[in-house]
Formats: structure tokens, sequence, C-alpha cells
């Protein structure tokens, strides 16, 4: 049975996730509910307020869909994942994309709902929390095996090739050395311009601008191949229901 640290068991502190300068995280007052990732039983905030760059203030991320990363061929749960949305911005492009005829099986094809839910227009992060100990050069391999092929399909050209390998190369050395234990917590922030800032148990690990990498990362998991089937689903349901209360 997994245990939880006190950033897994949400109830128990705010979600707040800052940058080094900012306020001291327990002095937020506002708690939010959670929801539980059915096959790890990771819990996970319905929003959390994270700081995004050069902003004195929170921006409050809305929760849309969770999911489980697994190793297939050993069928280990490796972590769980929640994917949010900054809704004020999001929802004009999800309103506009949506399209009420399709139902969730044509809607998983969807190219313009795809794009949407993808647009760098407005900020969104993907947190992790890890069910298992996972050696950190496994994790940077795992970068290159998903990230490689995500941004050589999306770069126009050699050169943004180039510069998308080298920003994968940089995220990819946060996690070469040392280990990420079961309970941990990382937060990617994919801030419009595509900037992408992770962190680890709230300490920032760095600051990547390339809207290639940040794609790539995030349509690993909302992408048309994801890693997880069922919680790509839960996402586009999420969003759906997020358009539809909306109204």
């Amino acid at each position: 049975m997994t245990k939880y640290s006190a950033f897994a068991l949400i109830a128990l502190l705010p979600c707040v996730y800052l940058l080094p300068t900012q306020q001291d995280p327990v002095k937020q007052k506002e708690v939010a509910p959670t929801v539980i990732e059915d096959e790890t039983g990771i819990a996970f905030p319905i929003w959390m307020d994270v700081f995004a760059e050069n902003k004195e203030k929170t921006e409050r991320h809305y929760l849309l869909g969770t999911g489980v990363r697994e190793k297939y061929f050993i069928g280990v749960d490796v972590y769980g994942f929640a994917f949010y949305v900054e809704k004020e911005k999001a929802l004009p492009k999800l309103k506009a994309a949506y399209n009420a005829d399709l139902n969730m099986k044509k809607l998983l094809k969807d190219k313009a709902f795809h794009t949407a839910v993808m647009s760098d227009s407005y900020n969104k992060s993907m947190r992790w929390v890890m069910a298992r100990d996972v050696d950190g050069e496994d994790v940077a391999e795992a970068f290159d095996e998903f990230l490689e092929p995500g941004i050589r399909k999306l770069a126009a050209n050699d050169k943004e090739i180039q510069a998308g390998l080298k920003a994968m190369g940089e995220m990819r050395d946060y996690f070469a050395s040392g280990e990420l234990e079961e309970e941990d917590e990382l937060i990617f922030l994919w801030e419009t311009g595509g900037t992408m800032h992770t962190y680890l148990n709230g300490r920032k690990l760095g600051k990547i601008t390339n809207v290639h990498l940040c794609y790539a990362l995030f349509d690993v998991f909302v992408g048309f191949d994801p890693v997880d089937s069922g919680g790509r689903k839960s996402i586009y349901e999420g969003a759906v229901n997020m358009v539809k209360k909306a109204k």
C-alpha cells in the first residue's frame, strides 16, 4: 500500500507552489478539496494556486483530469498525474473548439479540440506524484524516449529541432543524477510564450523557454497516442464539463 507525504495528502496543506521569493505557503488559509486517482489512490486537489513568472499574485489552475503512468511490461505504477488549466483564459479556447454534436469517442479524435487543450495562449500545469522510487537516470531516459519524437515532429526546420533538443537536454539534466522517491511531487508549469517552469517538492529546478519542448511534454498525456488513454479521456471529460458549467 502506498504511503503519502504531506504533498500527496493535500488536504493537510494549502495548494500553493511558490517561487523562492514568495511567502510561506502555510500562511495561506484556503484548502482545496481533492479527488483520488483510482489506480494509485493518490489525492489531487481540484485546484491549485501557482505563481507565474514576474507576477506578485497567484493564479488559480483548475483540475481537468487525472491518470497514471505505468511500466507496461511489468504492470507497475510509476506516478499519478493531474492536468490543470488557468480557467478564465482557457475557457474561450475550449468553448470555441467544442462541438456539442460530437460524443466523447469522436471528440477524442477531434483535432480542433486537441489544439484548444494544448494552446499556448493560456497557462497550464501538470502535477506528478511518484508512486514508487525511480532512479533519476531512468527519468532522464524517459524524457529522451517521449520528447525527442514530439520535438522532431513539431519543429519546422533543423534549427528548431536543435533548439528543442537542447531544451530537452536541459530538462533531462534536472533528473540525470539522484533519485525520485515515492511521494515526491513534480510540477510542470507551462507559461504562455512556451516557457516551462519545473518544481520538485516545491523547489524550483529551473525555467526553459522552448514551445516545442512544452508541447511535446504535455502531448505525451493529452495527445493522440497518450501514455494513459484513460487519463486522456478524464482530461477531455473535465474540459467538456468546464465548458458546460460555464454556459
